[in-house]
């Protein structure tokens, strides 16, 4: 069994409890503002981009997507040892969060960006700069969740790094939904590649600059000692660890399908709203809908959380996410089924408000158990495995899209669709994303109850002192 981490203070001269200033705090997370940016942009985009734009065919997309997420697989829990093993010169996490952000940055330019390479080429380019972009982004999943802990061991810190954290990923959320749509129509002024383009160069200059201030910025004052060779937990006993504790299963469970039917919906709602109620501009109207109800919720949540307790209020939003999903196949094409439409968006949104912070904590929590159960701190093994596992959930949305596009005989660029591809594209928005999100009924079974968390917490800090 493999020991604890030991944790020193980077610098001794340093007061250990010395309050972190609000530019060292977004620096930290600022990552995950574009992280999400890049991610919904994937959802909402990346699939049209291809077929329409570069007139890929989807069966290809389709597994391309799925491929890149098998190759990730592998590379992404490696590179979360290769961090837990590793100290730099330049820091344990620092130099790997710096360069996740610009490279993904960079790569995201390179793959909305269409060279006119012809067809053969067009499918290579798609190929390599696809599959680079995910992996960049797939491999900063590690070091944005583990700094945390190596910048402050304060509590009112990390608190306030969590609510920045979650403002900025509202942030980059909105960007995406509301701003890009009609952006890359005006700078494209007719050519919508030229559009994404500018889109996706700014946001890799702005990570440019990102990376400058984070250099400057932060600093690890908590560095977990590297374990001595042949000392550390081999990758068997991580992955024993991991899934032999159901509360990580469950939650790992939960991440997943909750990503992966929500990333079918996004990537179908382009072709939703543009060939079903024949108005693409109904994207940018819903997303900005979503906003005043998912922010009630948000602020609500505390407040019920504690009435309902967390596992509760985690099983109402599932069965209300489930049922508004599932109500699509009957709304009219209409101005009253647009109507409709927005009334369960509402709905939904504000039940997914509710549940958003209580489920974020969730994973800290399976993390606590892993290391009180097992004498093991795999924090940022557990943490790449989540992260990999919205990407991959991502990827596989589009995938499955794509093949349902290709399977109705969707048409890229077509003036109209089919009745099928119609048909085709409700089961996208409603039906299947809802029967996935029954997956994450499986929170009824999650026991980490709050004053078992506690409790925890509590022998953890016991045991630590005895070290």
């Amino acid at each position: 069994m493999a020991q604890i981490d030991s944790v020193i203070l980077a610098d001794s001269g340093e007061q250990e409890d010395r309050k972190l200033k609000f530019s060292e705090k977004l620096a930290v997370v600022i990552n995950g503002c574009f992280g999400t940016f890049h991610l919904q942009v994937v959802q909402l985009f990346i699939l049209f981009f291809y077929t329409d734009i570069m007139k890929i065919n989807s069966a290809y997309v389709a597994g391309l997507f799925l491929i890149t997420r098998i190759v990730d697989a592998f590379l992404t829990p490696a590179f979360g040892i290769l961090i837990d093993r590793t100290t730099t010169p330049w820091g344990k996490y620092k130099p790997w969060l710096i360069a996740g952000g610009l490279l993904t940055g960079i790569f995201g330019w390179f793959t909305y960006t269409n060279f006119n390479l012809g067809p053969t080429g067009n499918l290579i380019y798609a190929t390599v700069t696809y599959f680079l972009y995910s992996l960049v982004f797939n491999l900063g999943s590690a070091p944005n969740t583990a700094m945390i802990p190596a910048v402050t061991k304060r509590i009112d810190d990390r608190a306030s790094i969590g609510q920045i954290a979650f403002f900025l990923s509202i942030i980059g959320a909105l960007a995406a939904q509301i701003g890009v749509q009609p952006l890359y129509k005006v700078l494209g002024q007719g050519n919508d590649a030229a559009g994404f383009s500018w889109i996706m160069g700014m946001i890799a200059v702005i990570s440019l600059v990102i990376a400058f201030y984070q250099q400057r910025t932060i600093k690890e004052r908590y560095i977990v000692q590297a374990p001595a060779k042949g000392k550390g937990p081999a990758l068997k006993e991580m992955l024993v660890a991991v899934f032999t504790n159901k509360t990580a299963v469950i939650v790992y469970l939960y991440v997943f399908a909750m990503h992966l039917a929500n990333g079918i919906r996004s990537g179908a709602s382009i072709y939703y709203f543009k060939y079903y109620f024949h108005n693409d501009n109904l994207l940018t109207i819903t997303g900005l809908v979503a906003i005043l109800p998912t922010m009630l919720g948000v602020g609500l949540s505390t407040v019920v959380s504690k009435k309902l307790k967390i596992k509760k209020l985690l099983i109402i939003s599932s069965i209300v996410n489930i049922v508004s999903m599932f109500m699509v196949m009957f709304i009219p094409s209409s101005a009253t089924g647009v109507n409709l439409y927005i009334v369960f968006l509402v709905l939904l949104s504000f039940f997914t408000g509710l549940a958003t912070p209580a489920q974020g904590t969730m994973l800290p929590a399976a993390m606590d158990y892993t290391e009180w159960k097992t004498k093991m701190n795999i924090n940022a093994f557990m943490g790449s495995l989540q992260g990999f596992l919205t990407t991959f959930a991502t990827a596989l949305s589009g995938s499955i899209t794509a093949g349902v596009l290709a399977v109705v005989g969707y048409v890229g660029g077509a003036a109209e669709q089919s009745s099928t591809s119609l048909f085709g594209l409700k089961l996208l928005v409603g039906v299947v994303p809802a029967v996935i999100f029954l997956l994450t009924l499986g929170v009824a079974f999650f026991d980490l109850t709050e004053e078992k968390q506690k409790q925890i917490t509590k022998e953890l800090a016991e045991r630590r002192k005895t070290l």
